[in-house]
């Protein structure tokens, strides 16, 4: 049998390690997370840079130019089952339960009406969760391509966040053209 001295280097060996196993662990997942919230950045950019090249300039149709008369388009958000008519975008609910959670993460559902007299080539709304202190905890990009005026349509988006980790969510306008 070992010396209870040497038992005791032994346990303050052993915890040492685990110690610095967690930090390293922490470290490497702490890595992982703000890769993959540069690698998502990175992807919404490059899939809307390619949209925009993708799509016809907005000088070759009067629809799509911007006109200085025309006021600035925002988004709203609430609960009814349908568009309020505010002149502007608007999300809102489609089913009783707007947000679920399953495998994935967080499934949220809703619709998109443009309730302006504007076609837009490109429309990208980010769904945002936010934490008990209102920071933002995830952010995850919604594209519309080719919303006529007076159109809605139906979307389903996950944030690989469970519907308990996040305190509330709300959608911003990220871009309109």
């Amino acid at each position: 049998m070992l010396p209870s001295k040497r038992l005791i280097e032994i346990a303050v060996a052993v915890g040492i390690i685990a110690v610095v196993l967690c930090l390293f662990d922490w470290w490497q997942r702490s890595r992982l997370e703000r890769f993959r919230i540069e690698t998502q950045k990175q992807f919404v950019a490059d899939l809307t840079a390619a949209l925009k090249n993708a799509l016809p300039p907005p000088e070759s149709n009067p629809l799509l130019r911007d006109d200085a008369s025309i006021p600035p388009v925002g988004i709203s958000f609430h609960n009814n089952p349908m568009p309020r008519g505010t002149g502007q975008l608007e999300i809102f609910n489609l089913a009783s339960s707007s947000a679920y959670t399953d495998s994935s993460g967080t499934r949220v559902t809703g619709e998109l009406s443009n309730g302006t007299p504007r076609h837009f080539s490109l429309v990208v709304v980010a769904l945002v969760a936010l934490d008990g202190h209102g920071k933002v905890s995830r952010r995850q990009p919604i594209l519309f391509t080719g919303l006529a005026a007076g159109e809605r349509r139906a979307f389903e988006t996950t944030l690989n966040l469970p519907l308990d980790q996040f305190a509330a969510h709300r959608f911003e306008l990220d871009a309109a053209r």
